[in-house]
């Protein structure tokens, strides 16, 4: 792993953020006229993220904080992937 650098923007197509303090560090660094489209956060995706669109540490909550980032992460992954197919893969 390595910490993001602001040249990313250019060499990726989508930025996801797994919470608003990240975010916010991202759109810091983001160039001024990048794309809201680029740059998001992860349970945007999230089809139940009633609760939020931040993803917590799962380590402050125990082995019932990592089952509920799991559970999060792997209901959000099939929308996110379709998002991904009707973006990107249809306008080529």
């Amino acid at each position: 792993a390595r910490q993001f650098q602001r040249n990313d923007f250019n060499r990726f197509n989508l930025v996801l953020a797994m919470d608003h303090s990240n975010l916010a560090r991202l759109e810091e660094i983001a160039p001024s006229n990048l794309s809201p489209e680029k740059l998001m956060l992860f349970r945007s995706f999230d089809p139940e993220n009633k609760d939020g669109l931040d993803v917590p540490d799962p380590y402050y909550g125990g082995s019932k904080g990592f089952e509920a980032v799991y559970q999060m992460v792997e209901r959000t992954c099939p929308p996110l992937l379709d998002y991904i197919k009707y973006r990107f893969l249809n306008s080529q």
